[in-house]
């Protein structure tokens, strides 16, 4: 991905707000800049699907299966042959449930729902950790997948819906009631998120396709701050234009609207 440093996007706020780009800001002027900026980035990162910002990672609901884990009643995992099972019992530790399923210690989540009619939500929570590791955060979901989309032309989308659980995954149709052990879930990253000291980090960037829209939203927001809503509407359009332009490049140019299923305007 092109980035360029934050130090050049808060110079060239600072030059269209007034100020001199080549002295430094004070600290609370960085400060307000930075707020400025991570509204622009906000509203810039998510107005498309931007290719830069797009991940395809395979999930799984639950933590596979550890020996040295010890689980309580209930607490469910993946077993090694690719279902779910629960514990049957607490203070369950080194029992493999592939091989143990049919004693006291594990039974499949089929089972479970079956008996007791609670059901397993098989659900992926947007800031998933799975057994004490946690997974790249999920900003918005685009689609979830049985393989992954970008080596197989013939990967079948999942169906999936969000609530305040995460990603919940439900069977694809009426001759298909099995919910597959994991999914691809195509989502995009969460927008960066900068403070005064970004300015003087030279690891503060910002992506270059956004970088000069992100400079006239922020000018927007400096102008709403002072009641100039006009001025601040004029300076979102341009900005709105920029973004229409990046966008353009990308189906025109480069001719991704096919592979990035960019929406038609």
């Amino acid at each position: 991905m092109r980035t360029v440093p934050f130090s050049s996007v808060v110079n060239g706020v600072s030059a269209r707000i007034g100020l001199d780009p080549t002295i430094s800001p004070t600290a609370s002027t960085l400060a307000t800049i930075a707020e400025y900026v991570n509204t622009a980035m906000r509203g810039a990162w998510e107005a498309y699907p931007w290719p830069d910002f797009v991940r395809f990672e395979n999930r799984q609901f639950y933590a596979t299966w550890s020996s040295s884990t010890t689980y309580a009643a209930n607490a469910v995992v993946l077993g090694s042959d690719g279902n779910y099972y629960y514990s049957k019992s607490a203070g369950n530790t080194n029992h493999n449930p592939t091989t143990d399923a049919t004693d006291t210690y594990w039974a499949l989540t089929s089972s479970y729902t079956s008996t007791t009619g609670t059901g397993i939500l098989f659900a992926i929570d947007l800031d998933q950790v799975l057994g004490g590791v946690a997974q790249t955060p999920i900003g918005e979901v685009l689609g979830v997948w049985d393989s992954d989309p970008r080596t197989n032309r013939y990967s079948t989308p999942i169906n999936w819906f969000l609530t305040n659980d995460g990603i919940v995954v439900g069977q694809n149709g009426l001759s298909v009631t099995s919910i597959p052990s994991t999914v691809w879930i195509e989502f995009t990253a969460r927008p960066t998120v900068y403070t005064a000291d970004s300015y003087s980090s030279s690891s503060a960037l910002v992506p270059y396709v956004l970088s000069e829209a992100i400079k006239e939203l922020a000018v927007a927001a400096s102008l709403r701050a002072k009641n100039d809503y006009p001025n601040a509407a004029a300076a979102s359009a341009v900005a709105r234009e920029l973004l229409e332009k990046e966008w353009d490049k990308l189906e025109m140019k480069q001719q991704q609207s096919g592979r990035f299923r960019a929406l038609v305007r």
